[in-house]
């Protein structure tokens, strides 16, 4: 009988990437096109905000557009690494070597996505000092607790496949 946890999560994880592709080719188009509407975004903040530094906007703006996607390509491999983990617990060997890597490589990009997700609440302070409508941003602490988490979970991936050989020795 197949797992059906598995079966979920590995859809999960190939519309999710699907989601983060759509969404990395929105921020490159969002870019591409501030620049080919400049003048028309400029005049529309200006019409919005008369006596603001529209140029400091838009450029936080395309900033904040280039850091999004950043976020796509942590994102991209977080998933990477998840399907590929995925993929060994089905052959029924996950505690190898290479998931202790990618658990490690998930712990990172998950702090990358908190430095991100910082550089974000940076923005806020800045479009609110420029009297600019922004969303609203809270630091969110669970984000850090889950890239520790993989760090430790690498860690015990990593001794379990250690042990896992050295029982293969001695066989």
């Amino acid at each position: 009988m197949r797992d059906r946890v598995l079966i979920v999560a590995s859809g999960v994880v190939r519309v999710a990437g699907w989601v983060n592709s759509l969404a990395a080719a929105g921020f490159v188009v969002a870019v591409a096109l501030s620049f080919a509407f400049a003048d028309a975004i400029g005049a529309h903040l200006l019409a919005k905000y008369p006596g603001h530094d529209i140029a400091l906007t838009v450029a936080m703006l395309r900033t904040m557009a280039a850091l999004g996607l950043i976020g796509c390509v942590a994102v991209r491999q977080i998933l990477v690494a998840l399907g590929a983990i995925l993929s060994s617990v089905r052959a029924g060997d996950p505690f190898v070597a290479a998931n202790a890597a990618r658990l490690q490589r998930i712990g990172w990009a998950l702090l990358l996505l908190q430095v991100l997700d910082l550089a974000d609440g940076m923005f806020v302070l800045g479009f609110d000092r420029l009297g600019v409508d922004h969303a609203t941003w809270v630091p969110g602490f669970t984000g850090w607790v889950a890239g520790l988490m993989m760090f430790v979970l690498a860690r015990v991936f990593r001794a379990g496949a250690a042990m896992r050989d050295d029982l293969a020795m001695t066989i």
